[in-house]
């Protein structure tokens, strides 16, 4: 009897603590998403993923009022938003496979971001990290162990 009592606390207490972990997430991507409708017109939201850059940034997708696909990155310190219109830009698709152009194996996750004044696909391949640009699919940088 003991060690269901035990188990159970146990299993409980984890539970809790995955919970309360994913309330600060939750609350920012209420925010992000608050501001991509209220600044860029974003009505119909689609996702929302994060970049952990040099700076933070939520990527919130969807379509605007003229139902245009669109991007809106939001910086989790600064009050200056960018619009980008998914059509003006390389796919997701196009910048994995930029990477593995230049070197990449297993793609294992690949967001949207903003660093250096570019808005940028990170495409994450093991330990390493390949930053495509946007606009002209060209590699910026790829940083990490091999």
């Amino acid at each position: 009897m003991g060690f269901f009592v035990l188990l159970s606390v146990l299993t409980f207490s984890c539970l809790y603590i995955l919970e309360s972990a994913s309330r600060p997430f939750a609350t920012v991507e209420k925010y992000a998403v608050a501001v991509a409708k209220k600044y860029a017109s974003v009505n119909d939201i689609s996702q929302v993923t994060i970049y952990n850059g040099k700076e933070t940034y939520f990527n919130v997708q969807g379509k605007n009022q003229s139902g245009q696909d669109v991007y809106v990155l939001v910086p989790e310190k600064s009050s200056e938003i960018f619009v980008y219109q998914v059509a003006e830009g390389i796919s997701r698709l196009d910048a994995e496979q930029r990477a593995q152009e230049n070197g990449a194996k297993t793609i294992e996750k690949t967001v949207l971001g903003y660093q250096d004044e570019h808005a940028v696909w990170e495409v994450k391949s093991g330990r390493t990290y390949y930053l495509i640009d946007f606009i002209t699919g060209e590699l910026i940088k790829k940083e990490g162990l091999p």
